[in-house]
């Protein structure tokens, strides 16, 4: 199928939609809010824990100042601290302000979502009765390649900050950094750190509902025939998948259950691309990151992410 006949059904998608596709785009929609909303208010907990009780110092001494012991570190991180992909950015963009080098911040964002013993579980019980590759290495394996060899190419790559700003509003005092010149009781931190919370999740929660949006949007529109139709295709289906992953905006702990359910239809390459690729980079993620941090930078994340996780995908396809 053409790129004219693939616009031409999407616009006679578009008029044909039905009271169904619109009760179906709100149930998707929500759906979407709903299950990322728990971990977006754990992930900015997070946030303004580590702003006001996590010093620079501490994290310098618990990072490894090797860089690739670093991104390592990084990478395995998600086995004692399991954080879903809805709310990586927020904790990664104030990683960053505390002086953690941007491309081990970046590892751990993209190895965290997925290396974590509930995703680990989710994947198993997922492909319990698949036999033919093992799903759940295999995810653990791609997922830890991709985010180590990021790390290591942004290492190469970025060299001045790439945050949009270094300055924050944050409640009480406008510090984006531990070293706040007023020294604050144990109390006046707790206060402080719940207006941060409420600060940032209103922040960053607009960038949720809008890529939440544009997931409900695609799922409504490309209907599941078309991405049957060409499933089989080594090298057409993991790009299907990658931009599947992309739009649908579902969660790290239960995208292998939709992987698992498309099994008999798609390359198992492609499956594994839609379950790594689309914990590091969706709709809402990229929204986020596009607020927090510069457009070249995110541009850059993105093109190496879907390039590692393509050429890893269909590498697999070969066996």
């Amino acid at each position: 199928m053409d790129l004219y006949t693939f616009i031409n059904n999407l616009v006679f998608r578009l008029e044909d939609l039905s009271i169904t596709d619109l009760i179906n785009f709100k149930m998707i929609f929500l759906s979407i809010i709903i299950e990322a909303m728990p971990f977006i208010l754990l992930s900015v907990f997070v946030s303004a824990i580590l702003h006001n009780f996590v010093s620079e110092e501490l994290i310098r001494k618990v990072l490894p100042s090797n860089k690739y012991l670093s991104i390592l570190f990084a990478c395995f991180l998600g086995l004692i601290f399991p954080v879903c992909d809805c709310g990586m950015v927020p904790i990664v963009r104030r990683l960053v302000q505390k002086k953690v080098p941007i491309y081990t911040a970046v590892s751990f964002m993209l190895a965290v979502p997925i290396i974590n013993p509930v995703v680990i579980a989710a994947t198993y019980f997922a492909f319990k009765g698949y036999t033919d590759f093992n799903m759940v290495y295999l995810r653990l394996g791609l997922a830890f390649l991709v985010a180590f060899l990021t790390g290591i190419l942004l290492s190469q790559f970025i060299k001045r900050p790439q945050l949009r700003s270094t300055h924050f509003h944050f409640g009480g005092c406008g510090c984006a950094v531990s070293s706040c010149p007023v020294e604050m009781s144990y109390y006046e931190k707790i206060h402080k750190t719940l207006m941060d919370a409420c600060n940032e999740f209103f922040e960053m929660g607009k960038y949720l509902m809008l890529g939440a949006f544009f997931g409900a949007i695609a799922q409504t529109v490309i209907s599941r025939d078309f991405l049957l139709s060409i499933g089989q295709d080594s090298v057409i289906s993991i790009f299907t998948m990658i931009a599947f992953a992309f739009v649908i905006s579902v969660c790290s702990s239960a995208d292998a259950f939709i992987a698992a359910s498309l099994i008999a239809n798609f390359t198992p390459g492609s499956m594994l691309a839609f379950m790594v690729f689309g914990p590091m980079l969706d709709i809402k993620n990229t929204m986020m990151l596009l607020h927090a941090f510069k457009l070249r930078f995110v541009v850059l994340l993105m093109f190496i992410i879907v390039a590692l996780c393509a050429s890893g995908a269909f590498l697999i396809n070969q066996f």
